[in-house]
């Protein structure tokens, strides 16, 4: 079983991750290959989705990688609370951005769902939080609402 953590930076706290090699094998293994370094960026609570926590992947790390425009697998846009899912937008296709968006969606709550107002945006889900963390991360969904972005890792499972 590959696991990865999401290493709350600020408030001390890591929640663990499996990956569903099985069900989205080519993004699992573009995620495995830029897992190689951490990762760090920022957790933000989502406006469109619901209880969602976006962490946007570092556009350098992911130009020129499977990530950049990959393969559907395993789609779906109703999340379920644990639920993470990677969305690719490319240059301007998000309110005129210029820079291509590489999203790591991370559910923490019910009725979410990847409605956008372009329309439907599904994502593909390739990894799961682990149970026994599910708690700590609605806690952290609701502080992030509440009190605004966090630092955040994304690591290897050591």
């Amino acid at each position: 079983m590959s696991l990865f953590n999401i290493n709350f930076i600020d408030i001390d706290v890591s929640i663990r991750a499996r990956l569903l090699s099985e069900k989205a094998p080519a993004t699992t293994e573009a995620f495995l290959k830029l897992l190689k370094n951490p990762i760090p960026s920022t957790g933000k609570h989502a406006m469109y989705t619901g209880k969602e926590i976006s962490i946007q992947l570092p556009v350098k790390s992911c130009e020129g990688t499977e990530l950049h425009d990959p393969a559907k697998e395993n789609l779906t846009c109703f999340p379920q609370p644990g639920d993470i899912l990677f969305t690719f937008m490319p240059a301007y296709a998000w309110g005129g951005v210029p820079t291509p968006i590489y999203d790591f969606g991370l559910f923490y709550g019910r009725d979410a769902r990847t409605f956008f107002p372009a329309g439907w945006l599904p994502g593909n889900l390739f990894a799961r939080v682990l149970d026994e963390d599910m708690e700590e991360l609605e806690e952290i969904g609701k502080l992030i609402h509440t009190k605004g972005q966090q630092r955040l890792r994304l690591e290897l499972n050591s």
